[in-house]
């Protein structure tokens, strides 16, 4: 291993020039210098020589019994402490970072991945776990996450989908799916259904199940963008098939929103049904019946772009999601 210091425009040296220096400065006695790096004396001479010869200054007085640091010796003895700490500090933090003990990871969600107990449970693991790692959380909808993995903003999301013939195929963790020309690599951690959200007051709220045509005289929040409740086109399709042309009183940028919208009474909208998902007890979500709408929720990053301090996460997420 080569290590070059600037000490001058000429210097290029080794960095056993530096420890054997470092050592004999310490000892003050080349003889207690050569037992501490367990070389012979006349090497340690032999190196201070050719260091004091590279600087063209003599580093040390030679005394009958001992050495002592000259002026040139004595300044430069703490910066090359200095330097080789931090040497020693970065082959430390390297050898973390590619172990996946350090660094950097971040992840985007939405506001339906806050209801899911596996999110909090992955969350509090890995700090847990990687006190070291910094972790970064950006809000974002699941719809804008592939463009923010393909810049770089984050390294992987939680992300819900609703039905896709891609997602549906393929073991977990193995499979590919493509949105906005970026190649996703995914671990599907729950599948779910399509349910109706009503506040808690609400006449279905204490219903076992509601079929699609009965909501045919209430008003609908809608989220447009939303990728796992249906926006207009798939929930005027599901209206359609159920006989009606749906109400749409209130547009809202994410399913937060909607879900506070609807416990206030403005409507009632569609969500996910699934097991470990909570809502809010100002709330009943009631599964609807007759409706083939499937829905995916996965923990995905960018095909072939997984690191140390990814692939940690991911082992968290696959096993919640396993024992799930």
């Amino acid at each position: 291993m080569r290590y070059a210091i600037s000490l001058c425009l000429d210097t290029d040296m080794e960095l056993r020039h530096l420890r054997y220096f470092i050592a004999a400065a310490e000892e003050e006695h080349f003889g207690r210098a050569s037992d501490r790096l367990h070389v012979t004396r006349p090497a340690v001479s032999q190196i201070i020589a050719d260091l004091e010869s590279e600087l063209r200054t003599p580093l040390f007085e030679r005394l009958a019994h001992r050495v002592k640091l000259t002026a040139a010796g004595h300044w430069l003895l703490p910066q090359l402490q200095k330097v080789m700490c931090e040497l020693d500090d970065a082959l430390v933090m390297t050898r973390r970072v590619g172990q996946g003990r350090s660094g950097t990871l971040n992840m985007g969600y939405g506001s339906l991945t806050l209801l899911h107990s596996l999110f909090r449970a992955a969350i509090k693991q890995f700090r847990d776990t990687y006190p070291d790692i910094s972790v970064s959380l950006l809000e974002l909808p699941t719809s804008a996450q592939p463009k923010a993995l393909a810049d770089g903003k984050i390294h992987a999301g939680f992300m819900h989908f609703g039905p896709s013939p891609i997602l549906t195929c393929g073991k977990r963790g193995d499979s590919v799916f493509a949105q906005d020309q970026t190649i996703l690599e995914w671990i599907r951690i729950q599948t779910g259904e399509l349910g109706v959200v009503v506040p808690a007051d609400h006449p279905f709220a204490t219903r076992q199940s509601v079929a699609l045509a009965e909501l045919g005289g209430e008003r609908f929040v809608v989220v447009p963008r939303s990728s796992s409740s249906p926006g207009y086109a798939p929930l005027y399709s599901l209206c359609q098939k159920a006989g009606f042309e749906p109400q749409i009183v209130q547009e809202v940028g994410s399913i937060s929103s909607q879900l506070n919208l609807i416990s206030v009474g403005m409507g009632i909208g569609l969500a996910v049904v699934g097991k470990n998902f909570s809502y809010p007890a100002s709330l009943a979500v009631i599964p609807l019946v007759e409706v083939d709408y499937a829905t995916s929720f996965v923990f995905g990053w960018v095909k072939g772009q997984r690191d140390p301090v990814l692939d940690r996460m991911i082992e968290i997420v696959k096993e919640l999601s396993e024992e799930r």
